[in-house]
């Protein structure tokens, strides 16, 4: 696939390979792009590259052995981490970047491998020219590498970056704009997605994808829990109940015969990986305290897996998709691309203000009535407001005054 965006993520890359030594932690979900962005900014650049694989800790370390044998045309043999990182900065000359991919894996292996890395920057890589990238699919884990007090590598990075998926300007490439907006509520700006996908129609493509035994993407969402959590019983059940529209923590506790003080970590922790959030009406005053909270799952892609492909994998596997494929064609729009298209335009409406030197906040409201779309310009007290329909055909006036009417309430409240 054709290397797309990522200007702003490679000029801060940039930066850091600037300075004299610098300790980058990357990471972002499975399938983002991270690797091939290290790809791209290692390029005419001095390097070592390792990705670790779900092995043991002697055979990673064999494996990075002879992976500074090829860089050195000499055959080496480390019994540690430290002597074959602390070798390769050592006998390479000039700026040098040492890029240790899925370090996570790694660190799994071997206890003690974060106190070694910590040693081993302190007493000789901060002091040398090296740029030190350690990047991982696993938010769970990197985030706890140097944002846990208690890690040994607390504190140590120089740079944070988190590769969110493309947007979905970045994503409009040679598409007329419905497919662009339904092909995004399938792939949500994820390159691996959209390769995968290409120029197919959005619906065919996704049955292919994920709803024919053997389908590269039939399994993909307990693929991304997996990498996070081990024992994904809740984790599946409180996402396949959100996916069927159910947002409040009522709406959650009532569908699953469960207590809120039950479903509250699971949910918590899905949040800190970045694939449920949860979103409060614009004008809430007491947001930490506020109970009209609503969740979404946050990812697209697992949104539409879990709303259309969760319920019947065991149908899918016996070759029985005629089901998911009724399911899918009946409320592909109302159930999914509906709500991105929310997002989309939120994202559209965002760049137009900025481009006319218009910032502010955003969001949407519902109480008396729901307003899907509002931008808030405090500076000028202005409001933006808008209502999202995916249709074809334009809306009427009726649409215009009933966003009156709403927004009048809460703003005069």
């Amino acid at each position: 696939m054709e290397f797309i965006g990522r200007e702003e993520e490679l000029n801060l890359l940039e930066e850091q390979y600037a300075l004299d030594h610098s300790f980058v932690i990357l990471k972002g979900r499975r399938r983002v792009g991270k690797s091939r962005l290290i790809e791209e900014f290692l390029k005419d650049k001095t390097h070592l590259y390792f990705e670790v694989n779900r092995e043991t800790s002697s055979s990673i370390l064999s494996s990075l052995s002879d992976e500074i044998s090829k860089i050195s045309d000499v055959p080496l043999i480390f019994n540690c981490w430290s002597d074959a990182l602390r070798y390769y900065a050592t006998h390479t000359e000039g700026k040098k970047i040492i890029a240790i991919d899925e370090f996570p894996y790694a660190a799994s292996s071997d206890k003690n491998l974060l106190k070694e890395i910590q040693s081993l920057w302190d007493q000789h890589l901060s002091k040398m020219d090296v740029m030190l990238i350690l990047c991982g699919s696993s938010l769970v884990s990197m985030n706890g590498l140097t944002g846990d007090y208690k890690s040994p590598l607390y504190g140590r990075n120089t740079c944070d970056l988190m590769i969110l998926p493309l947007t979905f300007r970045q994503t409009l490439k040679g598409k007329n704009y419905r497919q662009a907006v339904e092909s995004y509520a399938i792939t949500g700006g994820v390159p691996h997605y959209m390769s995968l996908l290409g120029d197919k129609n959005p619906i065919d493509g996704f049955i292919s994808l994920t709803m024919k035994p053997g389908a590269p993407l039939l399994n993909e969402g307990e693929y991304l829990l997996g990498s996070e959590f081990s024992n994904l019983s809740g984790y599946n059940t409180y996402l396949k109940t959100i996916s069927r529209g159910n947002r409040t923590m009522e709406k959650i506790s009532g569908a699953v015969q469960a207590s809120s003080s039950e479903i509250l970590p699971y949910i918590r922790r899905l949040i800190d990986t970045g694939m449920v959030s949860r979103i409060l009406p614009i004008l809430e005053k007491n947001p930490e305290k506020s109970r009209k909270g609503q969740y979404i799952i946050s990812d697209y892609f697992l949104a539409s897996w879990f709303r259309f492909v969760y319920p019947y994998r065991n149908l899918i596997s016996r070759r029985e998709n005629d089901a998911a494929i009724q399911d899918l064609n009946d409320h592909f729009i109302d159930a999914h691309v509906s709500f991105v298209f929310e997002d989309v335009c939120r994202e559209e409406l965002r760049r137009y203000l900025l481009s006319n030197n218009i910032y502010a906040i955003y969001g949407k409201y519902w109480g008396s009535g729901e307003i899907d779309l509002i931008a808030l310009d405090k500076k000028n007290r202005t409001a933006y407001v808008a209502e999202c329909k995916f249709i074809s055909k334009p809306v009427g006036k009726t649409v215009l005054n009933s966003l009156k009417r709403i927004f009048d309430t809460p703003c005069n409240s």
